[in-house]
């Protein structure tokens, strides 16, 4: 499988589709959209050069969103889990032929328990602290 940015100009190949995605409501990912498909075995490769993005880096943390240099689009986040092992999370709104079935998992890092997917399972509880004024997020 292929995941493309609007203009094509970031590509990863997938070996596999993935088998669920995940919808996260934190104040960042809602902005973007994005439902991100999670990279656990190292089957997602990116085929751009690594400077067809550029990142954000919110408050300077480790978690960094990559954006199309030209389209702009949110193609993929890089991040390292608490045992300092590496995160690849991909757009899986960019991949092509993506099975609009595929489960959605959510996780509340709002604290709000709204969301804009539906998933036949309970929200996950966030990790993130509890934002100041979550209703203004709503």
């Amino acid at each position: 499988m292929e995941a493309t940015c609007h203009c094509m100009a970031v590509r990863f190949e997938l070996d596999l589709p993935p088998e669920w995605v995940l919808d996260c409501n934190c104040s960042v990912c809602r902005r973007y959209g994005a439902l991100w498909a999670y990279d656990w075995s190292r089957s997602f490769r990116l085929t751009s050069p690594a400077d067809a993005t550029f990142v954000y880096r919110w408050n300077g943390r480790t978690l960094g969103f990559h954006h199309c240099n030209s389209c702009g689009c949110t193609t993929h986040l890089q991040a390292v889990d608490d045992a300092g092992k590496p995160i690849l999370g991909i757009n899986a709104r960019l991949i092509l032929g993506l099975d609009p079935a595929t489960p959605v998992r959510q996780i509340d890092n709002a604290h709000t328990g709204v969301f804009w997917t539906r998933s036949n399972a309970p929200p996950l509880a966030g990790r993130h602290p509890r934002m100041a004024d979550p209703e203004r997020w709503l």
